[in-house]
């Protein structure tokens, strides 16, 4: 394993053919296209050869979504996810994430296309004091 490297590229400065090689890993697996002013990767290479890769990229999470108790039921959540939809679109987003903590907001993913996602999620909220060894 002494013959493998790593170097990182980011997305705007990437070359073409760098690029375009983590592209196609990315399509071969059906993942979503990166955006590239907003990623950074992470290679391992056996010689020309790309054999891993990590990527740290932005990716938009719509949510939370809020609705005060006593307007809950009158269309406000559906109004609100038109509207953020119709935003990410002509923003132009090429994806988001939406995490749903009652069965209304899992509607309202559904109801708009999404699709669940059926991996664990986990999620670091202040990694403070974390150290890597």
């Amino acid at each position: 394993m002494n013959d493998i490297t790593t170097r990182w590229i980011d997305g705007p400065t990437a070359s073409q053919t760098d690029w375009d090689a983590i592209e196609a890993i990315l399509a071969a697996r059906g993942w979503v296209s990166l955006n590239r002013a907003t990623s950074r990767i992470l290679i391992k290479e056996h010689g020309d050869e790309i054999i891993a890769i990590h990527v740290f990229q932005l990716l938009p999470m719509a949510g939370p979504l809020w609705v005060l108790p006593k307007y809950r039921g009158t269309g406000l959540a559906a109004e609100l996810a038109d509207e953020m939809l119709t935003f990410l679109i002509e923003a132009n987003a090429r994806g988001w994430i939406v995490l749903t903590e009652s069965v209304h907001a899992a509607k309202l993913c559904e109801d708009h296309g999404m699709t669940l996602v059926n991996e664990p999620v986990y999620v670091m909220g202040d990694p403070g004091g974390l150290e890597v060894e």
